[in-house]
């Protein structure tokens, strides 16, 4: 084989040769940089001194399995147990299903949360439902429904607003009573939980409220109370960050459209001007005229002489004055009748003749 190569070399031709020398050379030269090229940029690999890992401690807790309300009764199936690094465990973590049963919460917890005893345990002047009372505030219940009641959707816990509907014969009229009220209990349930399934799930059900619980300062407490016998209490809930915590005294009547119809107003009736100085009547006076008389002796036996008469006066309880007769003189031609007396005389007087003696 080898043999046969070298013959083939040497039937070549000088030209031949040069040209397979220069290929041979580049393939030599190329195989060369392509060795030297991969020796210089391997990397070199130390290996690190394994160290020993140190031994984690870890501890059982309790936490809860979904998020528990304030004054929630504990069940078992809210908990869940979780280990734990020893360093991240929190100080005063329960540790036992046993040691939180049937306790109630002081605040919230979410779900995750490693229970505590600060988060479960209240403090002793806090416990029962008088520690739910504020200091300043006492609890007054009154009677609901369904309807007044917001249809059991306000629990402990909540605020609300109280209205007042007063109903008349032919009216109602409705006005805001109180405003921003906590709400205590309903139906003696002051936890306000929903009840939950056998899977730790809250049910969806809505019980009946019957009564409701507030805590209000004792003036409050005295308005509630009197109102209850006027009219008919509503709850309004209000929303966890109302736009407005108090607005101002609002009020509504509205009027049945039975109620009787106003009678019509009376035309007024216009009164004559009476003159601030009334002028008084003038009496007429009637004219005299002369009288012929004949004496015989003492007595008169003729008398012609007109009798002028005044108008009648009414003088009060006595009644009209009595018209009198006027005799003139026998010497004045004329004669103006004296004033009328206010006692009238039974009789004319007697004029008694001048005696020749």
């Amino acid at each position: 084989m080898f043999q046969k190569i070298i013959n083939k070399l040497n039937d070549l031709r000088p030209k031949q040769l040069l040209m397979l020398a220069v290929v041979a050379g580049g393939l030599m030269f190329v195989t060369i940089f392509v060795g030297i090229r991969m020796m210089t940029n391997k990397e070199v690999v130390i290996m690190p001194e394994e160290k020993p890992q140190p031994i984690v401690e870890m501890t059982s807790v309790v936490v809860a399995k979904l998020n528990i309300h304030p004054r929630t009764i504990i069940q078992e199936n809210m908990l869940q147990m979780k280990e734990l690094p020893a360093e991240l465990v929190p100080e005063g973590a329960i540790r036992n299903f046993s040691e939180v049963q049937g306790v109630q919460v002081k605040v919230s917890i979410f779900a995750g949360d490693v229970l505590t005893v600060q988060k479960v345990f209240s403090e002793s002047s806090d416990e029962g439902f008088a520690g739910t009372i504020p200091a300043d505030c006492r609890a007054v219940s009154i009677s609901v429904n369904d309807l007044t009641g917001v249809a059991g959707f306000a629990k402990p816990g909540d605020h609300v607003d109280l209205l007042l509907v007063e109903k008349g014969q032919y009216s109602a009229t409705t006005n805001i009573l109180l405003q921003n009220v906590p709400l205590l209990s309903v139906n003696q349930d002051s936890t306000g939980a929903p009840p939950v399934g056998e899977n730790g799930v809250p049910k969806t059900t809505i019980t009946n409220p019957t009564i409701a619980t507030f805590a209000l300062p004792p003036e409050d407490v005295l308005k509630l109370i009197s109102a209850t016998r006027l009219g008919e209490i509503y709850m309004m809930l209000r929303p966890p960050n109302p736009q407005h915590t108090y607005v101002g005294a609002m009020e509504y009547t509205i009027e049945s459209i039975n109620a009787p119809k106003p009678a019509p107003a009376p035309a007024p009736v216009t009164v004559p001007a009476i003159p601030a100085n009334p002028v008084p009547a003038q009496v007429p006076v009637m004219p005299t005229t002369p009288k012929i008389e004949i004496i015989q002796g003492d007595k008169i036996i003729k008398d012609d002489a007109p009798v002028i008469t005044q108008p009648a006066q009414n003088t009060g309880a006595g009644g009209p004055t009595t018209v009198l007769p006027i005799i003139p003189s026998r010497t004045v031609p004329t004669f103006f009748p004296p004033p009328v007396s206010e006692t009238p005389s039974a009789s004319p007087p007697i004029v008694e003749p001048p005696s020749d003696n």
